[in-house]
């Protein structure tokens, strides 16, 4: 009983290596860069509203700072996504 045992241990142990992977998934709060993500993309389209509403207006100073800003929101909002899907994903330690 023993002998058998130990063998299938060895077993399980020497498969395992190959088929275990280890993820450490952050503080898994995607939920919440997704949501900021979002937020950042509906300001960006504000943003670039105003920047258009400025332009028909003959605004052109306003107008390049508005796009400017919904540049800058467009740019945080790919950076929440990533760090949502980072979040979601988790790093894997070991693996394939």
């Amino acid at each position: 009983m023993r002998k058998a045992l130990s063998i299938g241990l060895a077993a399980f142990l020497m498969a395992s290596p190959a088929l275990a992977q280890v993820v450490i998934g952050g503080d898994n709060d995607a939920a919440r860069h997704e949501q900021r993500a979002q937020q950042d993309r509906m300001q960006a389209h504000r943003d670039s509203t105003e920047a258009h509403r400025d332009a028909a207006t003959g605004n052109y100073g306003a107008a390049a700072r508005e796009q400017r800003e919904a540049h800058q929101e467009w740019r945080d909002s790919h950076h929440q996504q990533n760090d949502a899907a980072r979040d979601a994903h988790g790093v894997p330690l070991y693996g394939r």
